[in-house]
């Protein structure tokens, strides 16, 4: 294996440990993989989804910090494909829990990594944003 193949490999178990890490409501470990100045991008109107929009690393861990009251009993990841190509790394994901006022939740996601020195330095991250809005809306 070349050392660009190696680094590659390294960059998608970064990746899917940081997801890992983040379902479980670790979010001193999944923080603790990602760069001093990682930027985290969610689609979506933020006018209309406060998650949605792009966030710097304090934002970021305020939106673990909140996932974790959400879902507190964690979420089940399952990793549908992984795509890596040096620094880049795409992952599509189904997401499931128990939303803290008791509806299931289920998303799809697609994650766009980019990892520099194993650390997650770029978060970009597509998800059923509606699905979301209806799961936690109040009443």
């Amino acid at each position: 294996m070349s050392s660009i193949e190696a680094a590659t490999e390294r960059n998608k178990a970064t990746a899917l440990e940081f997801l890992r890490q983040a379902a479980a409501n670790s979010v001193a470990a999944a923080m603790a993989m990602l760069h001093a100045d990682v930027t985290w991008w969610v689609a979506g109107d933020p006018e209309r989804l406060k998650v949605a929009g792009l966030k710097n690393r304090a934002q970021a861990e305020r939106m673990l910090r909140s996932l974790q009251k959400a879902v507190p009993g964690g979420m089940r990841m399952t990793i549908l494909g992984v795509t890596a190509d040096g620094e880049r790394v795409a992952v599509e994901a189904e997401g499931d829990g128990l939303w803290h006022n008791g509806r299931p939740y289920h998303n799809r996601y697609h994650f766009l990594f980019e990892i520099r020195d194993s650390l997650i330095v770029t978060v970009r991250e597509y998800m059923d944003t509606l699905h979301l809005h209806d799961v936690s809306a109040t009443g």
